[in-house]
């Protein structure tokens, strides 16, 4: 017999962009680790994203920020917080955050990205969890892999100032 939660994502019309794009195109639906499929598959975005001018980098990131909040109200609203599980949009965007300072020869790093962003998506690192009980339950859900994102990126950062010797200009 179903349960309750499984009748609320039921509510879910993949026919509806904004519901498509909040379960991941379908990612969150269909697998039991939805965070990491979302994540591998946006490697090789990430990959094409690198090449991309800092500018382009931080506007296209801001334009998935502002869709992903979106998509995540539309959702949670219908299904409710308690399948939050459910929404792989937001790593989608921590990917983007996570690389976006890396530089178009840095693929090495992307791929490293990867594993330390699922590393601190799993981790839950302080404040997030604090601060994730204050806000709106659709912000929420994105502000924990924009943070774990922003960490990435710092952590990338610092391994490759340690592999260049302090020469490391992070794209820039």
């Amino acid at each position: 017999m179903p349960s309750y939660q499984d009748e609320r994502v039921s509510y879910l019309n993949l026919t509806n962009p904004m519901h498509l794009f909040a379960v991941g195109f379908g990612i969150g639906l269909k697998f039991k680790a939805p965070g990491t499929m979302a994540s591998l598959l946006m490697l090789p975005v990430c990959l094409l994203f690198i090449q991309l001018s800092l500018l382009i980098k931080v506007l296209l990131a801001l334009a998935v920020l502002a869709l992903c909040l979106a998509a995540c109200k539309s959702v949670i609203d219908l299904i409710g917080y308690e399948n939050k599980n459910k929404i792989a949009c937001d790593e989608f965007l921590g990917m983007l955050v996570s690389v976006m300072f890396l530089g178009a020869d840095e693929w090495f790093l992307a791929v490293l990205a990867f594993f330390l962003f699922r590393f601190f998506d799993m981790m839950h690192p302080f404040p997030i969890s604090w601060v994730q009980k204050r806000i709106p339950s659709f912000c929420a859900v994105v502000a924990d892999d924009f943070y774990n994102g922003l960490l990435t990126a710092l952590s990338t950062w610092i391994i490759g100032m340690i592999i260049s010797s302090n020469s490391y200009t992070a794209g820039f």
